[in-house]
């Protein structure tokens, strides 16, 4: 298991991870929304926001997208811990606990596996994402 931090922007996401790269080095991996598969169908302004950026050295391995959830983003939410895991039994042990008291906001599917996504607000309010490895 491993735990990183994960920042929410508003649309300057790319540029706020070029900044971060400037300052730490690593490797910049951008992921558009327009990668998407139904992403073809929308707006051009829309295709350019960043679904996840990732930059990776051997000091540092920072996370970042310009999705944030329906409230829209504001102090407290633009940092999010994001878990990534290998196991999927380890990972419901851990969500359960963590969102005990707390909100989820993505559920565990059944069938969580490699490539989806859980996300709760514990009982601090803090934001944590899953991910399957």
């Amino acid at each position: 298991m491993a735990i990183y931090p994960y920042l929410t922007f508003n649309g300057n996401c790319k540029e706020a991870m070029r900044f971060y790269q400037s300052c730490f080095g690593g490797e910049l991996r951008f992921t558009y929304l327009g990668e998407a598969p139904f992403g073809r169908d929308l707006p051009d302004e829309m295709k350019q926001l960043i679904v996840q950026a990732s930059l990776e050295s051997e000091h540092i391995r920072l996370f970042a997208s310009d999705l944030g959830n329906e409230e829209g983003l504001y102090a407290g939410n633009s940092v999010s811990l994001l878990i990534s895991m290998a196991g999927n039994a380890h990972l419901k042990f851990v969500f359960d606990k963590l969102s005990r008291k707390g909100e989820v906001t993505g559920p565990l599917s059944p069938a969580f596996q490699k490539g989806q996504w859980a996300t709760l607000t514990d009982k601090y309010a803090i934001q944590w994402i899953f991910e399957v490895i």
